[in-house]
């Protein structure tokens, strides 16, 4: 069994700039499980909008490193809509969301 077929199918790649003031991205759909790489500085990723206007329980996507050229976290989650903030600083994104099926 492939990858594509376990997380479920096609995935949703959203790439952007982000600033320390933020934006929200809306998912094509509920996404089951989500990864996000970061280079520049780290990304706060938020699932709740008001968490996002608190500036409160986010994960922290790091910086990158001598040994890994961009900052990763992944994870399942259940959300169709994502809020992100640079933390110190411009933070450059990839955004990969899956949606599981069946």
């Amino acid at each position: 069994m492939s990858v594509l077929t376990v997380r479920g199918g096609v995935p949703h790649v959203f790439r952007a700039t982000i600033d320390t003031t933020g934006r929200v991205h809306q998912l094509p759909f509920t996404s089951n499980y989500l990864k996000i790489r970061t280079s520049g500085s780290p990304c706060k990723l938020f699932f709740h909008e008001a968490d996002f206007d608190a500036d409160e329980g986010y994960v922290l996507a790091p910086m990158p490193s001598t040994s890994q050229p961009y900052g990763e976290w992944e994870g399942p989650v259940e959300v169709s809509k994502i809020w992100v903030k640079g933390s110190g600083g411009d933070a450059v994104i990839e955004l990969v969301a899956f949606q599981r099926r069946g």
